[in-house]
């Protein structure tokens, strides 16, 4: 079971790489002023510290939805197959329905990313699981419908609130600089060497970001009854790892019981996963992001990246979900255009994105969905 996850998360966190965690440098490798190279190391080291240190925030939220559709188990599952003797049965059914999920999801945005659309792996996972759940979850009981419909809303509200919240705080980014300090550093001497800089502290920061973010993603299927996350890998291979970061985890205040989660599935697993999605298949995405919706100098170049970074920090700290780095980001470039004027904007490109963001945790649903119908022979009405 341990080894059919890691390779379920493996995969997923390859496809957050191609995908979500090229946004970190979409402007930056798009204008020419880092290299791709040099994108994906800072990548790579950024996402899994972000992961180790913050990336518990976003578990509970994803955790309990998928619970809620029956992709995890609950802990009323646990207590009646041990009463009957089928623990290890429901264990394995967990796994499998984990790997499932993320097959669906991974699948979904390896395709999108092919077709150079900035999608997201995070909507895709939501998406995967409710459409398990329109298959499997017991939607003619009224509490289970009211659960279920509220989780979906508030998912679904993050899809408006995340890249218009990305779009403003980019704008009164951009437009400050621009009246106050654009003049100042476009004068300076080393300009080509501040404006560099200034890619790369934003650049990290956003990976920082998106891996704290993206963390949920691959970890909450593992946070489920049957193993409680923690003890399900930690205390059989990672035990010294996590000793090693409990003061940090201390110092942020997280639960015990979370100590080990994010430091193992993400940093030991998804980390490499992402960085390999990155350096194999990130490109399309990046060029697609940095250099196709609007016209944006080098300076907003990585303003846009900072509000994309901020709007991701603050949707985990006030509401918990994991959240589309992809619309952040598209958002941010759409309010950096738009300091210059309506015009600047290419509205046939976020045309098509926008059908991408539609389309894509609604095909994962729809796939979900039709391998819970193949399945249920299997995994019981």
């Amino acid at each position: 079971m341990i080894y059919l996850l890691l390779t379920a998360g493996l995969f997923m966190g390859w496809s957050l790489g191609t995908n979500d965690a090229a946004n970190a440098f979409g402007t930056a490798v798009a204008t020419r002023v880092v290299k791709y190279r040099t994108a994906v190391i800072i990548i790579a080291t950024m996402v899994m510290v972000g992961a180790v240190l913050l990336g518990h925030n976003n578990i509970d939220k994803l955790s309990s939805i998928a619970t809620n559709n029956e992709v995890i188990a609950s802990e009323a599952d646990v207590n009646e197959a041990i009463a009957t003797g089928t623990l290890g049965t429901l264990k394995l059914k967990s796994a499998l329905k984990a790997a499932i999920i993320f097959a669906c999801a991974g699948i979904t945005v390896f395709v999108m990313s092919y077709l150079k659309f900035p999608v997201s792996a995070n909507q895709s996972i939501t998406g995967a699981v409710i459409g398990w759940g329109l298959c499997y979850a017991n939607y003619d009981d009224p509490a289970v419908l009211d659960q279920n419909l509220g989780e979906i809303l508030e998912f679904g509200s993050t899809w408006l609130i995340n890249p218009v919240g990305a779009a403003l705080i980019s704008f009164v980014l951009v437009f400050l600089v621009k009246k106050f300090l654009e003049k100042k550093l476009t004068s300076m001497k080393n300009y080509d060497m501040v404006v560099k800089i200034g890619y790369l502290a934003a650049g990290a920061f956003s990976a920082f970001s998106i891996g704290q973010n993206s963390a949920a993603s691959v970890t909450a299927f593992y946070y489920d009854a049957t193993g409680k996350g923690a003890n399900l890998f930690s205390d059989v291979y990672f035990k010294g790892l996590g000793d090693f970061l409990q003061p940090f985890y201390e110092f942020l205040g997280v639960a015990p019981e979370n100590y080990h989660i994010a430091a193992i599935v993400t940093a030991a697993v998804g980390g490499l996963a992402i960085a390999v999605g990155v350096l194999t298949f990130s490109k399309r995405v990046m060029m697609t992001v940095g250099g196709s919706i609007a016209n944006i100098s080098q300076i907003d170049g990585f303003l846009v990246i900072i509000a994309m970074a901020i709007t991701v920090l603050l949707m985990g700290k006030f509401m918990g979900i994991p959240v589309s780095t992809s619309q952040s980001v598209v958002g941010a470039v759409i309010g950096a255009g738009l300091v210059y004027g309506v015009k600047n904007v290419n509205f046939g490109v976020m045309k098509r994105i926008a059908i991408a963001w539609v389309s894509s945790p609604t095909a994962a649903g729809l796939l979900a969905y039709l391998v819970g119908l193949a399945t249920k022979g299997y995994f019981g009405a």
